[in-house]
């Protein structure tokens, strides 16, 4: 998973946090394939999960700022991905690879998915507020 100006939504800081998200759950899949040890794992996992709440709590303090009409949507949907990454989270302890990457697995199929259509929603909304804001 990795990526790419097509998971843009032309919002820099936004596609920057995603950058480092895609990056985190790179990291994580290639630690797991190398066989690294169960700690390296929940250190990696547990950096994912800092920056997958950082990246939410942006993202959502944004909608707010600009009264995004889907705000509630939107929010919900940060809140499957969070129970995504305790499941993740979860998974590496002791439960074997076949488990972490079917947690990986799900997480990067909602991200992607996310990214492609709720976070490009935003985006549009964020910067159609911000060329309203300019205008008045």
């Amino acid at each position: 998973m990795q990526w790419t100006e097509e998971h843009s939504v032309f919002i820099p800081e936004i596609d920057d946090e995603h950058r480092v998200l895609f990056q985190l759950c790179q990291d994580l899949r290639h630690a797991v394939l190398a066989g690294e040890a169960e700690d390296r794992l929940e250190f990696l996992a547990g950096r994912l999960a800092n920056r997958a709440a950082a990246h939410f709590q942006h993202e959502e303090r944004e909608m707010r700022a600009s009264r995004y009409a889907s705000w509630s949507w939107h929010e919900h949907q940060h809140q499957t991905a969070r129970g995504l990454v305790v499941a993740l989270c979860d998974s590496i302890r002791g439960h074997g690879t076949d488990s972490v990457f079917e947690a990986l697995e799900a997480l990067t199929g909602w991200m992607l998915e996310h990214v492609t259509v709720a976070d490009r929603m935003l985006g549009a909304h964020l910067r159609n507020h911000e060329r309203e804001r300019l205008a008045s």
